[in-house]
């Protein structure tokens, strides 16, 4: 077996594994390694919307906004619900700043504050924007050979979030702009954050390989002295770390023997890549690591269109803006609405997780979108413009009985549902969850539409609805660290030259989702930590 040996090894091409590798370097480590199990580079990052959830940060400042270290925990607080560690928590917000400041000297990468509300704007410490910040566009020009690999999303064409919320519906996009920057290959969102850090990484001189998984961790005693790993080929070999490993190879969504043992409820569509199988965490379980948060994931309602695929896996699309503009409600098999849905992803996906006792089973699993031809002539639904024809995925049906029996609903749990629904949305209210009270819920509605943006009435025939299930981002439980980035042992000791970051490792936020970035703002920032902790260990 080959065997090399370098200063660091970084085990994963994720945004949080690419800025501990740049981290490292800025840190004094010589030599770092970064490697990537499949072809391409970016992971889960490359294919997400790229913001960065970053409290009192500096641009804020620079836009007198206001807030502070105070507000911030305050908010964290409650959010995280006594579930994380609080020096975990503070660490994140007294670092979170410090980390945007790097990433903005060392790499490639310009971000704008974007007035995207916290996903709980109405508590104490919630802010109405500012935090969520925004990438620029990205030239992959300039990152040489290298741009070829740069792992290319399948859900967003090259634009801003902000011009997402500028132009709103497809059709009014400025496709022209988009065309060109196809043509000249530049990259947004996400693909902008890991363009962004891969520049800086080759600026620092970090070392990429491809086709390179890890199958275990070599320990030197108790020390994890490197790791072995198979190309292609089924060949291995060994690299040895003279300082440490940084484990950032994503959370376990594409395992299902892991989701089986560890997740709280049905995970049914994962929207990363299929390369995340948890390596990282049965590594470390392998070496007594801790873990932690194992139950829960970045939780989202995804919907699968038959046939559609991503490196050769099915494709699961995100549902967001269509559940909370006004004309459409989300119902389980009873036909009842069972959540707000205009509220955050991820608590959505508690509400999908509900065990009904009575029926022994998930009853909001899968739920169901039910929309009015009304609403199909105003507003997009994933890909779909409402001058489109209705594709086959999308059911139909001239009345909401025969909707729900096409769609195997209770048909007179859906009429009262809608009727209901109807009567209280005529007059801007929701009695049962509130649905367009809070700036979260108002920023996808429409804001044309009176008098709550997010509320009108299921009446004009024909009637459609499609299947949603319970999906994720990404699972965000796995090994526990302090708050440098350390793996803990199952004894309560740090693991010596293990480090990790990213979903990898357990969450800083708990069950809870703070904002829009609120994956990339912990993840970036705690690999930047266990970056320069890297770089100042010894073996």
């Amino acid at each position: 077996m080959n065997t090399e040996a370098t200063d660091i090894v970084v085990v994963g091409s994720g945004g949080a594994g690419l800025i501990a590798a740049l981290a490292a370097r800025a840190a004094g480590a010589a030599e770092v390694v970064v490697l990537e199990r499949s072809s391409f580079l970016g992971g889960t990052t490359a294919v997400s919307g790229g913001m960065l959830w970053v409290p009192n940060n500096h641009h804020m400042v620079d836009s007198d906004m206001s807030d502070s270290a105070e507000e911030a925990l305050a908010y964290l607080s409650r959010l995280t619900m006594g579930q994380v560690d609080e020096p975990l928590i503070t660490t994140f917000v007294e670092m979170a700043p410090v980390m945007l400041r790097f990433l903005e000297s060392q790499a490639a990468v310009r971000l704008v504050p974007v007035m995207r509300p916290d996903y709980h704007p109405d508590w104490p410490g919630g802010k109405p924007g500012g935090r969520s910040l925004d990438n620029e566009p990205f030239d992959t020009s300039v990152l040489g050979p290298l741009a070829a690999h740069l792992r290319k999303g399948p859900h967003f064409p090259p634009i801003t979030y902000g011009e997402r919320k500028q132009w709103g519906s497809p059709e009014n996009f400025d496709w022209g702009l988009i065309a060109e920057r196809i043509e000249r290959r530049i990259v947004t969102l996400g693909g902008a954050l890991v363009g962004g850090l891969l520049k800086g990484c080759l600026d620092h001189n970090v070392s990429f390989r491809l086709n390179a998984r890890v199958r275990r961790l070599i320990l030197d005693g108790e020390t994890v002295a490197g790791v072995e790993t198979e190309d292609t080929g089924g060949h291995r070999a060994s690299l040895l770390a003279r300082h440490a490993v940084i484990l950032a190879t994503g959370g376990f969504e594409w395992n299902p023997a892991m989701k089986r043992a560890f997740l709280r409820g049905p995970e049914e569509g994962p929207v990363s890549p299929p390369w995340n199988e948890g390596d990282g965490i049965l590594m470390g379980m392998e070496v007594g690591a801790a873990l932690a948060n194992m139950g829960e994931a970045w939780w989202v309602p995804v919907i699968q269109i038959p046939g559609e695929e991503y490196d050769g896996r099915p494709l699961f699309r995100h549902l967001v803006d269509e559940r909370c503009r006004p004309g459409a409600i989300l119902v389980n098999r009873l036909g009842r609405r069972f959540v707000n849905e205009a509220a955050n992803y991820n608590d959505m996906g508690k509400a999908f997780h509900f065990f009904d006792t009575s029926t022994y089973s998930f009853v909001n699993n899968p739920a169901f979108l039910v929309f009015d031809h009304h609403y199909k002539e105003r507003y997009p639904i994933l890909a779909v413009t409402p001058k489109d024809p209705v594709p086959p995925w999308i059911a139909r049906a001239d009345s909401l009985e025969g909707l729900a029996r096409v769609l195997g609903i209770q048909p007179e749990g859906l009429v009262e549902t809608a009727a209901h629904f109807s009567r209280h949305a005529n007059n801007g209210h929701d009695p049962l969850f509130g649905r367009g009270q809070t700036a979260n819920d108002r920023y996808y509605g429409d804001p044309s539409h009176h008098p709550n943006p997010c509320l009108a009435p299921l009446e004009v025939p024909p009637f459609y609805g499609l299947r949603v299930a319970v999906g994720s981002l990404g699972t965000k439980g796995g090994l526990l660290t302090d708050s440098r980035g350390a793996v803990c042992h199952v004894s309560g000791r740090t693991i010596r030259g293990l480090y990790a970051c990213g979903n990898v490792m357990a969450s800083a936020m708990g069950p809870g989702y703070p904002g829009a970035g609120g994956t990339l703002g912990p993840g970036l920032t705690f690999g930047y930590l266990a970056g320069r902790a890297a770089a100042e260990s010894r073996r």
